[in-house]
């Protein structure tokens, strides 16, 4: 299983606004989401955030929006904003492999959150994250969501 995370072109933000829209209408069962995502298109302009495509040798699979927003509040080189992989590439370990790729990249401390009620996300990030070789894992519930704050080194 070949897996690569790279960077997403300008001229293709069409096609991660695609994604993106298929990704919060999903991730809307789970609670309120804001479906214009008023953050995209700073992905290309701001310094502090980084879009990336997951990509297998036939297709891409999915994307991570990265920034440096930290969902704790106590501060954080990066954050995962958004993770999707697409329905075909689940269970796969496609998601987990992409993770430990994105992170061996960027090195320090990682926050993400998940909505309290997303029950199957939940359930991959502590699959995953016991698995990819982080540091210092920290769980932070807040009343709707869960945060997972950890160090990675390259």
């Amino acid at each position: 299983m070949l897996i690569k995370v790279r960077a997403v072109d300008a001229l293709e933000k069409a096609q991660l606004r695609g994604m993106l829209s298929a990704y919060l209408h999903e991730l809307s069962q789970y609670g309120d989401v804001d479906l214009t995502y008023r953050f995209f298109d700073s992905y290309w302009s701001d310094a502090d955030r980084w879009a990336y495509f997951i990509e297998t040798q036939e297709s891409i699979a999915g994307f991570f929006l990265v920034n440096t927003w930290a969902p704790s509040g106590k501060g954080a080189d990066f954050a995962l904003a958004e993770c999707y992989l697409l329905p075909a590439f689940r269970g796969a370990g496609y998601g987990k492999t992409a993770f430990s790729s994105l992170l061996q990249s960027r090195p320090g401390v990682w926050e993400l959150s998940v909505m309290s009620r997303n029950l199957p996300a939940r359930a991959f990030w502590q699959r995953t994250l016991a698995t990819v070789g982080v540091g210092e894992l920290e769980r932070i519930q807040f009343e709707d969501r869960l945060v997972y704050r950890f160090s990675s080194e390259q």
